[in-house]
């Protein structure tokens, strides 16, 4: 990847690109999205799991739908009992569950299998919902992270990041973390919530990077030994530029040569919602790609 030829927003579009998610190949990356169109995100038929190719992030395949209307946020691809796993969920119809497809090359993927349903009735998710999930295999254990929203416990809905892991190889039978309260609740800086999880492991714990607040986004992160118990929050800050001037989420991260790579999205003054990268030497402190770190 050569740094200096890349310039943000990597990617847009006349429609709006969210939740952006990559799997790296020896021949390239495939972007995994959330493709929203008609600026009416009440209906179903507006939004699907779409995926593009890049060699370099300048230039882009022609996008497709890999999924059917009424799905979105798709998170980490991983590789789990000989076959690629992509988790993402039914939106915006309700009840909105988890689920996740399978594939053998990357391009082709199975009918939704639904998971983790349960987590739509934890004490502290009243909203018949549960959104972004993200895989992270560590070993043969495979844990999901993924966001409810409490309606009853504060003045107005507040999304909430909850955990769960399975042992079970069938992804079946799920061990809940979270069940008497949420990883992740309101904080001062972020009074409505949080959502979008990545987490990855750069040489000395877990860290995740995640989006703090709905309406004045940003992101934040915390950090693990053993993907349960998580702690040390900090606010990340990044340059500002205008096309996330309005605010910025959605991240996801994984390992370019010597580098961590995050790419997430960005709203501008006028809506408009595109896709950038950041880079880090240490998964901590980020600025724009082939600039030396805050």
């Amino acid at each position: 990847m050569d740094y200096q030829q890349l310039h943000n927003p990597i990617w847009s579009r006349s429609d709006n690109l969210r939740d952006p998610s990559v799997f790296k190949t020896p021949d390239g990356y495939y972007l995994f999205y959330s493709r929203y169109s008609n600026n009416d995100w009440t209906k179903p038929e507006n939004w699907s799991v779409a995926c593009t190719f890049t060699k370099d992030f300048i230039h882009f395949e022609k996008d497709r739908d890999i999924s059917a209307k009424g799905f979105a946020s798709p998170g980490d691809v991983i590789s789990w009992n000989g076959k690629y796993l992509l988790p993402y969920q039914s939106y915006p119809d309700s009840p909105t569950l988890l689920c996740y497809s399978t594939s053998a090359d990357l391009k082709s993927w199975t009918e939704p299998v639904f998971f983790l349903q349960e987590a739509a009735s934890l004490p502290w998710n009243q909203a018949n919902r549960v959104i972004d999930p993200t895989f992270v295999a560590d070993g043969e254990r495979l844990h999901c992270f993924f966001v409810g929203t409490d309606r009853i416990h504060y003045q107005s809905p507040i999304n909430l990041v909850g955990h769960a892991y399975t042992d079970d190889p069938q992804l079946q039978k799920w061990i809940l973390t979270t069940v008497d309260s949420p990883l992740i609740g309101a904080c001062e800086e972020a009074p409505d919530g949080a959502e979008n999880v990545t987490v990855f492991h750069n040489g000395k714990e877990w860290i995740m990077i995640y989006s703090e607040g709905l309406i004045n986004q940003h992101l934040a992160s915390i950090v693990s030994s053993d993907l349960i118990h998580w702690g040390n929050r900090r606010k990340i800050d990044i340059p500002g530029q205008s096309w996330l001037a309005v605010r910025y989420g959605a991240p996801f991260v994984w390992k370019e040569d010597e580098n961590w790579m995050m790419i997430l999205m960005g709203e501008a003054e006028n809506g408009h919602t595109t896709f950038g990268l950041l880079s880090s030497a240490d998964g901590y402190h980020w600025n724009m790609p082939g600039q030396q770190s805050l």
